[in-house]
């Protein structure tokens, strides 16, 4: 199974998510990897990358064979949208995603950016879906102005048939509840520092 992970923008917990989420899957005794197919704003070592890298190790000892290299085969070092950064090179994000995926049960794809992050013409975050044939998993930061976020991601994804897992990545629990759960309640949210074990379930179909 192959799950893509993406957010309503950057820097709102995906790279966490990813962390989580592969624990998770390897104490339900799935051997679990990880790819992270482009990263930008790369100095020397890719940030997330290396996290990922170090985690997919640590739960799956099939995966140390693989370099830094196969979890993150594009990497840039301007921090904008892939098709700003510089060229994507997808003969090499094959190259990668068919060494790992022999390797394990669940491989968790983590996006850069957004579902709309423009990698080339014609081609947004969200194509991944159907290259790697996965499931999407969306992750929403709790801060001020995420019901927009949501809702603007929500509208597009049903306006395109594309069914999807959620959870709110919880910055600041508090300020979250008072200003922004009275009305995504009404969802029924699942937060990733609480609900790993359900979010895990839907992403399975359980």
């Amino acid at each position: 199974m192959n799950i893509f992970v993406s957010a309503n923008n950057t820097d709102q917990g995906k790279t966490y998510s990813t962390l989580l989420l592969m624990e998770m899957f390897a104490k339900k005794g799935y051997k679990v990897g990880v790819i992270k197919p482009i990263e930008t704003g790369v100095d020397k070592i890719p940030a997330d990358g290396y996290k990922l890298y170090n985690k997919a190790k640590e739960l799956n000892p099939f995966l140390q064979q693989l370099s830094i290299e196969d979890i993150v085969p594009v990497r840039h070092s301007l921090p904008a949208a892939p098709y700003v950064s510089g060229e994507v090179d997808f003969q090499k994000i094959k190259t990668s995603y068919e060494k790992i995926k022999p390797l394990c049960d669940v491989l968790l794809i983590e996006g850069a950016g957004g579902i709309l992050v423009p990698v080339k013409d014609k081609f947004k975050m969200i194509d991944f879906l159907n290259i790697f044939n996965a499931k999407l998993f969306m992750v929403f930061s709790s801060k001020l102005g995420m019901i927009n976020d949501f809702l603007l991601n929500k509208y597009y994804l049903d306006s395109n048939g594309i069914e999807f897992t959620w959870a709110i990545n919880l910055f600041d629990e508090k300020h979250y509840f008072e200003v922004s759960h009275p009305f995504m309640q009404k969802y029924n949210p699942l937060f990733i520092q609480k609900d790993l074990d359900k979010i895990t379930q839907k992403l399975l179909g359980e």
